[in-house]
């Protein structure tokens, strides 16, 4: 390797030379560094994107681009971040009701959990929903100071769990304590429920303080001490009297005498909540108890804010809600930074979209830098360069013979002007030399349907690596011999996508290559094929991509005014684009880095 490096750097500085199948030479410079093919100048005039899109779209867009950015510094896709979710609305709405807080759309919250009711609450079975839905979607409405429509069918739906012995139980679980509360806050008189008085209050007699020294046994007992003295004092049951609430309460007056040796198990953050509620609520929370869970919380607080229940890099529902709420019984709060965290969930719809895991990827990457300086959006470049410096060399999700996420990753330095350190950038020439003999060694005649040759000839082309004048010859003969007579290319002739796909990469490999194609009647076809402002479906990726071609080719398409009003159709309301006219996905970064790119290359934008 160290020998391949040398040699590579000798032919640099020589200033070129060829040898095999590939070629070195300094790149020279572009005006456009990250594109090979200047725009077309079709529209007669620019748009301004604040007046075409409009401000509520260039707000959501920003709001759902920042919620892609991903922990490891790159992009995910702007995935559904609109359809609200029951159990995430559950536990970010209790951790601003912790707080004294409401969420921003309180009256969208409450009219969407009134829609969920036909569903959720009056027609709860146990093939289609869970208890949990049904407890998370009522109390949900009672933190918000509203209440179902219809609290005597679910009054009805939850004594029809009850059990002899007067458990509450659905689908195999116990959910007495749940079911409880329901009936508690739906103004069921609970306190007439004997048998499940009787139930609660022997599960309470029951529950035997661990042995002395087990910290996490220690805290999941004081766990189980909340949920039945909880359940019972909504019974209303007399239980203070007990032997047994007496050694449980002088069991948990000894462990808060030393709070921080019990957290240096690293207990659950759902752990740590209770403990805090068994001391605030007993009396026993003292200044140095507050401190420590308060600096116990905060250590697990992430970057953006948020929490995790389950210790991984991106802030959900349940951690956050039990940080926030363990932080306020200590007599503390959250930082603004968590308060905004909570927010950036809150659906337009109502209620909070469902959190999830987000991994960068190189390509989605380089997508997201592009949209967010195109809508203005502010993007931290320390942690994108971290995140390509290491997705350089594992770019993960792909394959390390896939050439787009290695362009992808060398656009995305360009797009934000920065430089690779000196290795990185040997590795990258190294690779592409090296996917360059791979491809021409066994990948020739795929050279129209695998788009990574477009990929790898454009990087080559940038870095200043390309083919020898042979291979180039050879690569061009390869693609002209499988033009058709109509200006197509390819062997599907027959197969409108395919002919529509392969024709637009050969003439794009064409251009790469050095070949100025130019041919009326390939133009003719590609534009006898746009009907309603686009391509394909019509869809924005082949609009995008015949547009492309067309740019090549320096010709403009037909029709452009209503390829402009085709992608502003696509234009979802609540930010990005959606793939086609009637596509009920929830607009996606892909979509929305197309759609931005034919307005560019029609210098509409």
């Amino acid at each position: 390797m160290k020998k391949s490096l040398s040699l590579l750097l000798i032919f640099i500085l020589l200033g070129g030379l060829s040898i095999g199948i590939y070629h070195y030479k300094k790149p020279t410079q572009r005006a456009n560094p990250l594109e090979t093919y200047s725009r077309l100048h079709c529209t007669g005039r620019t748009l301004n994107l604040s007046v075409f899109l409009g401000n509520e779209w260039m707000n959501y867009t920003a709001k759902r681009l920042n919620l892609s950015k991903c922990p490891d510094g790159g992009f995910t896709e702007i995935v559904d971040t609109i359809t609200p979710d029951v159990h995430s609305t559950y536990y970010f709405v209790a951790a601003l009701r912790t707080i004294n807080e409401t969420p921003s759309n309180r009256i969208q919250t409450i009219a969407w959990l009134h829609t969920q009711e036909d569903g959720m609450f009056r027609n709860s079975s146990k093939v289609r929903y869970s208890f949990k839905n049904v407890y998370h979607g009522i109390m949900t409405l009672v933190m918000l100071n509203s209440t179902p429509r219809d609290p005597d069918k679910i009054i009805d739906f939850v004594m029809n769990v009850t059990r002899e012995n007067g458990a509450f139980v659905y689908d195999g679980l116990d959910v007495t304590e749940q079911a409880i509360e329901i009936l508690h806050v739906l103004g069921y008189n609970v306190s007439n429920l004997n048998d499940t008085v009787r139930y609660e209050l022997a599960k309470f007699k029951n529950l035997t303080p661990p042995r002395e020294g087990d910290r996490l046994e220690a805290l999941k007992f004081v766990s189980e001490f909340n949920r039945y003295t909880r359940a019972m004092d909504l019974l209303g049951v007399n239980y203070t009297a007990t032997r047994e609430y007496k050694e449980d309460i002088s069991f948990i007056e000894n462990i808060s005498r030393n709070v921080s040796s019990i957290l240096m198990t690293h207990p659950p953050l759902f752990l740590v909540t209770e403990l805090a509620q068994a001391l605030r609520k007993n009396g026993f929370m003292k200044s140095s108890s507050s401190e420590a869970i308060y600096v116990y919380v905060k250590s697990h607080e992430l970057p953006n804010g948020g929490f995790n229940l389950f210790g991984q890099d991106y802030g959900e529902f349940q951690g956050t809600y039990y940080a926030v709420k363990a932080l306020a019984l200590a007599g503390k709060k959250p930082d603004n930074k968590t308060i905004r965290f909570i927010h950036s969930w809150e659906s337009p719809l109502g209620g909070f979209a469902f959190t999830f895991q987000k991994f960068g990827g190189p390509i989605l990457t380089h997508m997201g830098v592009y949209v967010a300086k195109k809508i203005g959006t502010s993007i931290n470049r320390t942690q994108i360069k971290n995140y390509l410096e290491k997705a350089l060399h594992d770019r993960w999700p792909y394959s390390q013979d896939d050439p787009e996420p290695l362009y992808s990753i060398y656009l995305t330095y360009k797009e934000l002007n920065m430089s690779m350190n000196q290795d990185d950038e040997e590795y990258l020439k190294n690779e592409t030399v090296r996917l360059m003999e791979l491809y021409s060694r066994s990948r020739v005649n795929s050279i129209l349907s695998d788009t990574g040759w477009i990929s790898l000839i454009k990087l080559g082309n940038a870095l200043g690596v390309t083919f020898s004048s042979r291979t180039k010859e050879n690569l061009i003969n390869v693609i002209l011999s499988k033009r058709n007579p109509n200006g197509t290319f390819g062997a599907y002739t027959n197969s409108t996508p395919l002919t529509l796909f392969q024709t637009v990469n050969a003439v794009i490999l064409l251009h790469e290559l050095g070949y100025d194609y130019r041919d009326d009647k390939t133009i003719q076809y590609l534009n006898s094929l746009m009907h309603d402002g686009g391509w394909g479906g019509p869809d924005i990726y082949n609009t995008y991509r015949v547009v492309q071609a067309l740019a090549y080719m320096n010709c403009c398409p037909e029709k452009v005014d209503d390829i402009v009003t085709f992608v502003g159709s696509l234009k979802y309301r609540y930010g990005g684009f959606r793939f086609y006219r009637g596509d009920t996905s929830h607009g996606g970064l892909q979509e929305t880095y197309f759609a931005l790119r034919i307005l560019e290359l029609l210098d509409a934008i």
